[in-house]
């Protein structure tokens, strides 16, 4: 971002020095939230841009003509574009603070999950339900017995 070119009303590093400053305020980690850093760089370029093109046409106003200056096109569109660049400075302020949120969720998330072992399949320990119950049916299962045994086989997976 920093070869972009200057204009006439603001020095060719600003952006540059504004990136750096807000890297070492937020510290962001990720490329996510180096990028949302690097558009609250260029928000706050657009502001410092719109107050000196503010500055300007109320410098260069000629003695009672400023009422002249508020009415025009001009100046409507720069109010536009001033607002336009505080927005996307709040948009982006906030979407970096959720970014930041989204990080430390997970960060403890994964902090309070259970590791989960792999577990080996062992040879059941016990008969199923309608053997242990005494049933002399055991190729034949009753039907009350062979609808416990799918429940019991869910319960073991």
């Amino acid at each position: 971002m920093s070869n972009q070119p200057a204009t006439s009303l603001e020095p060719s590093e600003e952006l540059a020095r504004l990136r750096d400053d807000l890297m070492a305020f937020y510290r962001p980690a990720g490329s996510q939230e180096r990028m949302v850093v690097e558009r609250i760089a260029l928000a706050q370029q657009s502001m410092l841009r719109a107050a000196r093109l503010e500055a300007s046409l109320f410098a260069s106003a000629p003695e009672g003509e400023l009422y002249t200056i508020l009415e025009t096109e001009a100046f409507k569109i720069f109010l536009r574009y001033q607002a336009q660049a505080e927005r996307s400075y709040r948009l982006a302020v906030k979407e970096l603070k959720a970014l930041r949120e989204d990080r430390l969720f997970l960060s403890a998330a994964q902090l309070a999950a259970p590791v989960l072992q792999p577990q080996r399949a062992a040879a059941p320990s016990s008969p199923p339900r309608a053997q242990a119950a005494g049933s002399s049916a055991s190729a034949n299962p009753s039907p009350a017995a062979s609808r416990a045994l799918p429940e019991n086989l869910a319960l073991r997976l």
